[in-house]
């Protein structure tokens, strides 16, 4: 079984560039304890909180991170996917979950347990540097969303996260992004309320139309100048 599971660790290795680009110096006494997990789609939740003695790296499926306040307002944070990791912040100190996380869909990551994960990025120069970089970056990119929840209005956010989600691949002379209007909450971390008004304000400038939640940019210069207002 153990060798069945190192045989599967190097095909996701020679699969994902990311995921080789990490592991590509992982010392074999780490990689024999290494396991590969599966699970259905939303089988996979780690929630707000628990303890966990695991660090995860994904190989494939979407997740949500996302914060639960007391009232129940969910926030999400970020959506992780192929290459993206999980558990780094809690497992140097063992401390609870500060966020919780869930598997949008099915969903396969390579689990190490917490003395494992410690001994490799003692002893592997690259994957703690990998670590280093990454954690940087993702600290630059939450800086960077603070800032603008703190300073932008809610409409300005809105049409900075349109604006950056359009998909040029549409086939007219409209931009089609799709969204859906609860997600788009959790995201902005407001109320389903406010993001409706929001849209039905921007629908009834003519700078978008929304057809079975999808969002129709039908205006983008005038978006721009809706987000700069």
């Amino acid at each position: 079984m153990k060798n069945e599971c190192i045989i599967e660790l190097f095909n996701i290795l020679e699969a994902n560039p990311i995921i080789y680009e990490m592991m590509k110096q992982c010392p074999y006494e780490i990689l024999k304890n290494i396991s590969v997990k599966e699970y259905k789609e939303e089988e996979f939740v780690l929630e707000q909180g628990d303890k966990q003695e695991s660090f995860y790296i994904i190989v494939e499926g979407i997740f949500d991170i996302y914060t639960v306040s007391e009232s129940g307002k969910k926030y999400l944070i970020q959506t992780y996917t192929n290459g993206d990791y999980i558990g780094e912040l809690e497992i140097f100190d063992n401390k609870p979950y500060v966020s919780s996380v869930k598997a949008r869909s099915s969903s396969k990551l390579i689990e190490i347990k917490r003395n494992d994960f410690l001994k490799w990025i003692d002893i592997d120069k690259n994957f703690s540097q990998y670590l280093m970089r990454t954690l940087c970056k993702s600290t630059y990119v939450l800086c960077e969303n603070t800032s603008n929840n703190t300073l932008y209005t809610l409409k300005q956010r809105i049409c900075q996260y349109l604006i950056d989600s359009i998909n040029k691949s549409c086939e007219s002379d409209e931009f089609c992004i799709k969204i859906k209007t609860d997600n788009l909450g959790d995201k902005m971390g407001v109320t389903q309320r406010s993001i409706n008004r929001v849209l039905k304000q921007l629908k009834e400038n003519r700078v978008i139309d929304i057809q079975n939640s999808n969002v129709i940019v039908k205006d983008y210069e005038l978006l721009i100048n809706q987000r700069d207002l």
